[in-house]
């Protein structure tokens, strides 16, 4: 086994791959940074000012494959030989690249569902029956969060896997499954919505007479000096690793934000030592992490540091499609109406509406299923679901207080894309207060996630320096395509 393997791998799989030079073992399926981290490379890439970087916390993770620049390697398998260079992290162009000789997909639908989590597949099974449904998942696997959970979750009857397992083998003939496809916005094409969608090199284009956004939450990112240092893990990432592909983030592990208890129950499953760290400061190493130092001066001895802070909703998907916002529970949410919907025709539901249990989210997505039945005259009894949905109070997530006059600015990383917390610090303390204006100065959240991580750090910032609640803060609007595409992907229409 390799050193961080916590499972034994297929030896028929088996394959060799050449990162800078030198052979590591892998295997056919993984990922290019799952197949390094399991032979205990962390360091994958450098920032434009640079710095050190590996891949499980800022996205994405430029590499050189086979001579060829502009490869994300936590998305690319690793095949037999492959000659894998880093690459700098500012040279990077991530591109969706169309193939001309294949014709334009259309697909006509009555609901298009973006976002395969519990909300998502909820409310499939809920429509199934009666209307067409295209369900489109921009990641290879259905379940969202809940599918990287290695224990059972509240309201479910069974393991996570078996679960999602179990619901897909419901999906019947009205379903249409869009996997590793990106949805790109969701435009008003006259009766219809339209939502261009790309998977591989295809471009796809949806039409809908109704939208469920079940887009999720994102992973908060938690400010300390060096955050952004290979073998620094998002939560999300390190789920994935350790039980996605069986391979451990590290031989000691140090838990930090509000919400450890997500990870320490995976860690103790797989038997992985660990430690929790309330309040870090810095982390520290060579190439990779080899200790976190906290607000304290305690040292702890660690080879990886995972981020537990809990998830806000992702807002990009409903700012875009024209819902409106407001502050509650430490997070944006959106504003729904009555019937569950940011705007007519347009629903929401799970956690991209608030924080809340899986089994919770779940129930949403049947909700917002039963509410479109209702609208296109089918029998159907919202109120069974409101019902249930009310035992569920949605999740508070704590506000930190960032401590800007503790640690060194330059060396914490408020956005992947070089954007240190000093640079919007000064230009808050400057008296610029508009969220904007600090995005045009620093460049935050002008990136590859169009602030889904950075921004409300930044927002954050502005309410602490200026005193400003968080409510009446103007955020920036996302603007399509809200995933990366060559232009030429959503101009080209037949």
């Amino acid at each position: 086994m390799r050193p961080l393997d916590l499972t034994e791998k297929d030896p028929s799989k088996k394959i060799t791959i050449y990162f800078e030079g030198k052979a590591y073992e892998a295997y056919e399926g993984e990922k290019i940074a799952v197949a390094l981290l399991a032979n205990g490379v962390y360091w994958l890439t450098t920032s434009t000012e640079g710095r050190k970087r590996g891949a499980f916390y800022f996205g994405p993770l430029p590499m050189v494959i086979n001579g060829v620049k502009n490869t994300d390697g936590r998305k690319t398998p690793a095949k037999e030989g492959m000659r894998i260079e880093r690459q700098n992290y500012g040279e990077f162009q991530e591109d969706v690249r169309i193939d001309e000789e294949k014709p334009l997909l259309r697909y006509v639908v009555d609901v298009a569902v973006i976002g395969a989590g519990p909300a998502g597949l909820g409310a499939v099974l809920e429509m199934q029956e009666h209307l067409t449904v295209a369900l489109i998942e921009e990641r290879s696997w259905l379940g969202g969060d809940f599918w990287l959970k290695g224990i059972r979750q509240e309201g479910f009857d069974g393991e996570p896997q078996e679960v999602i397992s179990g619901m897909r083998a419901k999906f019947n003939q009205n379903v249409r499954l869009l996997l590793k496809t990106s949805a790109l916005g969701v435009f008003d094409e006259g009766e219809y919505f339209l939502i261009p969608a790309v998977r591989g090199n295809q471009l796809i284009e949806i039409l809908a007479k109704r939208v469920v956004l079940a887009t999720g939450a994102v992973d908060n990112i938690l400010l300390f000096e060096n955050n952004d240092m290979p073998g620094v893990f998002r939560r999300a990432f390190a789920l994935e690793v350790m039980n996605l592909w069986g391979v451990a983030p590290g031989r000691k592990v140090a838990v930090v934000g509000s919400r450890p208890e997500e990870m320490t129950v995976e860690l103790e499953r797989w038997g992985i030592d660990y430690v929790v760290v309330p309040n870090p400061k810095r982390a520290e190493g060579k190439e990779s992490v080899e200790r976190l130092i906290d607000m304290n001066g305690n040292t702890y001895e660690v080879d990886a540091v995972i981020v537990a802070d809990g998830r806000r909703p992702d807002i990009n998907p409903i700012t875009q499609a024209g819902g409106r916002l407001r502050f509650r529970r430490g997070y944006y949410m959106p504003v729904l109406d009555a019937y569950h919907r940011i705007r007519e025709g347009i629903y929401a539901a799970g956690s991209a509406v608030s924080i809340k249990p899986h089994y919770a989210n779940y129930i949403e997505g049947r909700l917002a299923g039963a509410r479109i039945l209702k609208e296109f005259s089918f029998d159907a009894e919202p109120c069974i679901y409101e019902e249930k949905l009310r035992e569920y109070e949605p999740e508070a997530v704590p506000l930190h207080r960032i401590e800007s006059g503790s640690m060194n600015l330059e060396d914490v990383q408020i956005c992947g894309c070089d954007v240190s917390l000093k640079k919007v610090h000064d230009a808050v303390e400057s008296g610029i207060s508009d969220l904007q204006i600090i995005k045009r100065l620093t460049h935050l959240a002008m990136g590859f996630c169009q602030g889904r991580f950075c921004l409300f750090n930044g927002a954050l910032l502005v309410s602490q320096k200026t005193g400003v609640d968080m409510a009446r803060i103007d955020l920036p609007v996302a603007r399509p395509p809200i995933k990366n595409v060559r232009m030429k992907a959503v101009a080209r229409r037949d």
